[in-house]
């Protein structure tokens, strides 16, 4: 059982991963990057706070997300808390902090300290695990709710529990069902989680395995799985018309839609997005033996889960334990883990977009193992140096444990290195707007190039917006959802759009007249520009600029290298 011994290790691996998370810094965590994912999970997050439920909302009309709700459902959560002015990003911090003690406490409930230390230390230093902590993104929330679900499962599975009441043990199963099913709706391809625990069942029974426990136990999970499932079902059904519609073929009906290949075949070894000209294959198999630095940057060879060292200590572990018939809970638990992260990475080998972090969460078995194939390792190495009669072949092993326990520290102490030696970066962007808002009246019309959902998080939705275009070049603040809506009314959906000034290449008629209404009626209309990224936009807003100033009085306001702020007039 741990001790307070435990207590300082654990609360030292704490502060190493709060310094490492915050060494990468919160600029593209405050800018809700990479868009349209991180936008659309604060969105959904502050519109379910506000009793909207999981959507989106700006310029005052309402639309499906393309994401479930379970993310959105643990901001909300974090949003009643601390008040609206609560970022985001915080609460991957949170929960990455949360999913390093959990390591901690689940290895050390079946292994030793040493082994809990290394796991622990493992992830605390995963560069995708630290990347997506600063992120508004699912994947470390979803590690979170999987090590939660494996918390149960032990428990559930426990010899003490299995001499209590029933209702103790189903009660405990109802709870990892819950677990199981909200990480579904966080990710619905976490479904797969069930065949982890289908596999650990079927390789290490249950210690009450009759009918009748057997049937309670899969009612149990069953029950529990279903209730954040029929949440998002009927989510979907209020704001996609069906239970079974998706957000992401509601916005990108081309790719995600019935004609669309989102999985296929060719995707094992043929090229996916972004940029990954390997296949799913190969980059995943690199990066489960620690490989991965080797298709990436050859000056920066380094890895983006875990070191080779640990995947050799992680193999030394499943190779041990899987082979020990007394070690019933440690077995099931590698079962689950092993059964749940080969069939999610088996998943993604078939998805058109590559990310190491799909797989993290199933990559949690995979830091257990390495700390305690660490410390089966060095446990057999100590065990044999105090034989006098060793071998030949066991100081090769003994050799080969200490090459691996010397990488594992170097690997370890290098990426502490470069972190440490990072220097974090501020948000122009969201700094510039936060100063805005101050000084911005209530009753001001915004036309802006910046997505109106962006600004409706950061400016306040008692603001009216307007999008200065329908543009969406590809640039970090360029409204992506705007683009798609006069995609979509392109193609015939009949849809309420918000207004832009220009729809395509001349003014809108309608919309001028509108703000030349605002302006007659003493109210303060603003044009917010982001500054431009590429020649060719700079062109583009520069002959809308032109366009404008032959109607409307552009007087500066206020620049900076993210934004510049005029106010819109009458032309004398």
């Amino acid at each position: 059982m741990p001790d307070h011994f435990d207590g300082i290790i654990v609360t030292a691996i704490l502060a190493l991963a709060a310094v490492m998370i915050r060494s990468a810094g919160m600029k593209r965590g405050l800018e809700l990057i990479p868009w349209p994912d991180g936008l659309e999970y604060a969105a959904a997050g502050e519109n379910l706070a506000a009793g909207r439920g999981a959507v989106l909302h700006f310029a005052g009309y309402t639309y499906p997300s393309r994401y479930t709700g379970g993310y959105p459902l643990i901001l909300e959560f974090f949003y009643r808390l601390n008040g609206a002015d609560f970022r985001a990003l915080y609460a991957s911090m949170i929960l990455g902090m949360l999913s390093v003690f959990g390591i901690y406490m689940l290895t050390r409930g079946q292994f030793w300290r040493l082994a809990a230390t290394v796991a622990g230390l493992l992830l605390a230093l995963s560069p995708v695990f630290i990347t997506y902590s600063s992120l508004v993104m699912s994947d470390v929330p979803t590690l979170f709710v999987t090590i939660c679900a494996a918390v149960m499962l032990v428990v559930a599975t426990s010899n003490y529990v299995s001499q209590l009441p029933s209702w103790t043990r189903m009660s405990a199963w109802l709870i990892f069902g819950l677990f199981a099913g909200f990480s579904t709706i966080i990710r619905p391809t976490n479904v797969v989680i069930l065949v982890g625990l289908m596999l650990c069942v079927l390789m290490v029974p249950l210690e009450r395995r009759d009918l009748r426990n057997l049937l309670s136990a899969g009612v149990a999970v069953a029950l529990g799985f279903a209730i954040p499932v029929a949440w998002q079902l009927h989510q979907n059904s209020i704001n996609l018309g069906s239970a079974f519609a998706s957000g992401y073929s509601w916005w990108v009906p081309e790719v995600y839609g019935a004609g669309g290949k989102t999985f296929s075949i060719a995707y094992l070894f043929g090229p996916t997005m972004p940029r990954n000209p390997h296949g799913n294959v190969i980059v995943y198999a690199t990066t489960l033996l620690g490989l991965d630095g080797m298709l990436g940057d050859p000056g920066d060879a380094r890895y983006f889960l875990y070191p080779f060292a640990a995947a050799a200590f992680a193999i030394v572990a499943f190779i041990a334990i899987l082979r020990a018939p007394e070690r019933s809970a440690a077995r099931r638990l590698m079962w689950f883990g092993l059964g749940y992260l080969a069939a999610l990475t088996g998943l993604y080998c078939f998805y058109v977009f590559t990310d190491v972090a799909f797989i993290l969460p199933g990559a949690f078995i995979l830091f257990i193992a390495a700390g305690a194939g660490a410390a089966i390792a060095n446990r057999w190495t100590r065990e044999v140096l105090r034989d006098q009669n060793r071998s030949a072949s066991q100081l090769a092993a003994i050799a080969g444990v200490i090459v691996l326990d010397l990488l594992l520290v170097v690997s370890i102490a290098s990426e502490a290195a470069v972190r440490l030696s990072a220097q974090p970066a501020s948000s122009a962007m969201v700094e510039s707007l936060e100063s805005l808002d101050s000084s911005l009246p209530r009753d001001a019309t915004v036309v802006s190039n910046i997505s109106l959902q962006f600004l409706d998080l950061y400016l306040g939705e008692e603001h009216r917006f307007v999008g200065l275009n329908s543009l969406d070049p590809g640039q970090r603040f360029t409204d992506y959802h705007l683009h798609r809506l006069y995609e979509k009314r392109a193609a015939g959906w009949s849809g309420p759009v918000p207004a832009v000034v220009f729809d395509r290449e001349q003014m809108s008629a309608s919309t001028a007249d509108s703000i030349a209404s605002a302006i007659d009626a003493k109210k303060p209309v603003f044009l917010i520009l982001a500054a431009p990224e590429s020649q060719q936009y700079a062109d583009v807003l520069k002959g809308e600029l032109d366009q404008m100033q032959a109607k409307f009085a552009i007087e500066p306001v206020s620049q900076n290298e993210a934004i510049a702020v005029y106010r819109l007039s009458p032309r004398d």
